[in-house]
């Protein structure tokens, strides 16, 4: 598959006495080095300089956006301004032109053909399967295991979304694509930490990591188009994602020809699906469960709903509105260890922004880990309290003060269908484990694509109920 990384406004030439204020520079170098050793450390520093502050990432001039009404203009009353932009220049390679990367017309054209597919009823048809996946695998667990809960999740989500994206349930088949897609996301990794110059570079290279890479894409693409191919030829219209997207059909369009997803189409957006839908939901399950397992007080209120409501039996759909603090932990977790740690955008064209003119090949960065701890928001910003998440709280949080799931027309398009399985496998293994985390291993931040633990999550099981 042939990469092409789009045309991009050039890096804007300024008036530093015009910008917004910042953190110090280096001379020649900015911020650049801290950024790529200490990102957060960076945003922690520069958003005590105001709602709107200057970022010096050489050679790019980019912006931190620190207040819930200044990321509402960007990600909505300026997104056709403002799109993804260089933020996708390392993430195309893999995912092609998905929801994640395209821009434009075209982004919003399949985002139209796509949301039907999420819609509340389609997603739920799918619960089933994340609580019969959830089920079996608890069974591979014993009491006073150690694992490592981050790799836990991250096999338990493979399984789920392979299952209700490609219709896939034999383990070799299921192994081979996650080692495919892991070991891509850490080519993504690699690349993302190189200066914005080299990235292109170092992928045209014949290097050994290059050449891997491209081996294991090759057979993703594969794998996919073949799938493509057996449900194009199919007469059954399946009910998994892949083979309802070669189903859609757009009637809005003029030529015939396009009123169907190209194959290349299918493939983009079925690759974007799942990187999508398994790493994120796996995080937020992880960093769950650290939090319960460091908040003795908390999972023992939690225990108590889920026999309260489940008692013995398996967790169904029509239990989840009643699992009142499974929402709020759910919630609280994702704002202190937002998988989606920050939301980029690249300007597209000029726009005023707070007073200032947001020059054309600008980034700005809106980062929800800060965001989402700022105090103007959230009392006791770093304390994990569940109990804040009230009607009456919620209703009074400015909108964008809370965004795990991005917003405006690039909002996750499957944030429901991960809420689901969130709450499906909380409820699921919280009934029959308590998970108590390994004092010896201290967590740390990994801020990649993705909010990691860095060195994983190590924690015993325990059965709450020993037989």
């Amino acid at each position: 598959m042939t990469t092409v990384i789009p045309d991009y406004p050039p890096n804007p030439k300024v008036d530093r006495s015009q910008l917004p204020p910042g953190p110090p520079e280096w001379p020649l170098l900015g911020q650049t080095w801290r950024y790529l050793h200490d990102t957060i450390g960076l945003m922690q520093e520069a958003a005590t300089y105001g709602d709107l502050v200057t970022l010096s990432v050489k050679p790019a001039l980019a912006y931190l956006v620190n207040h819930p009404d200044l990321i509402q203009e960007i990600l909505v009353t300026q997104h056709r301004r403002v799109g993804r932009g260089r933020f996708s220049d390392t993430l195309i390679y893999l995912l092609g032109a998905g929801l994640i990367t395209s821009e434009g017309a075209f982004h919003l054209r399949q985002r139209r053909l796509m949301q039907p597919h999420f819609h509340n009823r389609r997603i739920a048809a799918y619960g089933e399967t994340m609580i019969h996946y959830t089920r079996r695998h608890q069974q591979l667990w014993s009491d006073g295991l150690e694992v490592d809960m981050a790799e836990e999740m991250r096999d338990l989500t493979l399984h789920i979304v392979v299952k209700t994206l490609f219709d896939l349930d034999l383990p070799s088949d299921v192994n081979r694509i996650g080692q495919a897609f892991d070991f891509s996301n850490q080519y993504l990794i690699v690349r993302q930490r190189q200066p914005l110059p080299v990235r292109s570079l170092f992928h045209q290279l014949p290097l050994p990591l290059t050449r891997r890479f491209r081996h294991e894409l090759a057979f993703l693409d594969k794998t996919v188009g073949d799938l493509i191919t057996q449900r194009r030829q199919s007469d059954q219209e399946g009910d998994d994602l892949l083979s309802l997207l070669v189903q859609t059909t757009d009637d809005e369009a003029d030529n015939p020809d396009e009123r169907v997803m190209t194959d290349r189409q299918v493939r983009d957006e079925t690759i974007t699906l799942f990187a999508a839908g398994h790493e994120t939901t796996a995080l937020s399950l992880t960093w769950t469960w650290y939090l319960l397992a460091t908040h003795p007080e908390w999972q023992t209120r939690w225990y108590a709903e889920l026999d309260d409501v489940l008692g013995d039996r398996a967790v169904t759909l029509a239990d989840l509105p009643h699992l009142t603090l499974t929402d709020q932990i759910l919630r609280e977790s994702m704002r202190l260890y937002p998988p989606l740690w920050t939301t980029g955008r690249m300007a597209f064209e000029d726009f005023e922004l707070a007073g200032f003119t947001i020059p054309a090949g600008a980034m700005l960065a809106a980062p929800q880990i800060i965001m989402h701890r700022d105090p103007r928001w959230f009392e006791e910003p770093l304390a994990f309290r569940p109990d804040r998440w009230t009607p009456e709280f919620r209703k009074a949080l400015p909108s964008y003060a809370y965004y795990p799931f991005g917003g405006g027309p690039r909002r996750c398009i499957g944030d429901s269908f991960a809420w689901m399985e969130a709450q499906i496998v909380l409820a699921t293994l919280g009934q029959s484990w308590h998970m108590r985390h390994v004092p010896r291993h201290p967590v740390e931040l990994e801020p990649l694509v993705t909010l990691r633990p860095r060195k994983g999550m190590p924690m015993v099981l325990e059965r709450r109920h020993p037989s």
